[in-house]
């Protein structure tokens, strides 16, 4: 049989969220989050399907360790890294430049690539490289896949990603309107879409993508701007 799971990294700037999911089915087989990287009180909280969740708690000192960790509760309830059914590990990279439109399989020139980008998110950017580094390092046999946050942007025409300033300038310091949470925004208005009974192509949607420091004056304010037609 072939391998069919898939583990999701999403390595952040502070934190590391993932998911072990069986590709037959779409179904996740583990799921889990550590938080305060770098702190006296870091936490890792992991749920396997059907099962409870545990914590555990205790400086965690960088994302390396962090993703140690994951792999050690993975193997305890025997969804290891080194099982034979883990067929590829996926990445969230938040900046790809103007370059990387779509999935992409990972190497050395990859990384280079990404780590080139680092001026341009160094808050995100090395974290992702981090789990990529330690991942392969892990499962150096595996493909890994980063899907970069900016992605979906690179479809934005030219007059759109660049700002008023000189030409030369913008370019030596790679200036322009990059976007982010790409993924999340393909996801939502693709989504839409199908809620909407209507094909992508021939929708258009505002779409707001509600972090952390997002309140609920922001989801009334969605429901104010919608026309009752919508």
């Amino acid at each position: 049989m072939s391998p069919t799971r898939v583990l999701v990294l999403n390595s952040g700037s502070s934190s590391v969220k993932y998911q072990l999911l069986d590709m037959r089915d779409d179904s996740r087989l583990a799921v889990g989050l550590v938080e305060r990287i770098g702190e006296q009180t870091s936490r890792l909280k992991h749920t396997p399907a059907g099962g409870e969740s545990r914590e555990r708690g205790g400086a965690i000192a960088d994302h390396d360790a962090a993703l140690k960790a994951v792999a050690e509760e993975l193997a305890a309830d025997g969804l290891g890294l080194d099982s034979p059914e883990l067929a590829a590990i996926g990445h969230r990279v938040v900046h790809g430049g103007k370059f990387f439109t779509e999935p992409t399989v990972i190497d050395d020139a990859v990384l280079a690539e990404i780590e080139r980008l680092i001026p341009v998110a160094p808050l995100h950017n090395p974290a992702n490289l981090t789990g990529i580094r330690t991942a392969r390092a892990l499962r150096p046999d595996l493909p890994q896949v980063a899907v970069f946050d900016t992605a979906f942007h690179t479809t934005m025409p030219e007059s759109a990603a660049r700002y008023a300033i000189d030409v030369k300038t913008a370019d030596e310091h790679r200036i322009r309107r990059y976007g982010f949470h790409g993924t999340s925004h393909a996801y939502v208005s693709r989504a839409t879409a199908e809620l909407l009974g209507r094909d992508p192509s021939e929708t258009n949607v505002i779409v707001l993508h509600l972090g952390n420091g997002a309140s609920a004056s922001a989801v009334r304010a969605v429901a104010v701007w919608t026309p009752p037609w919508v």
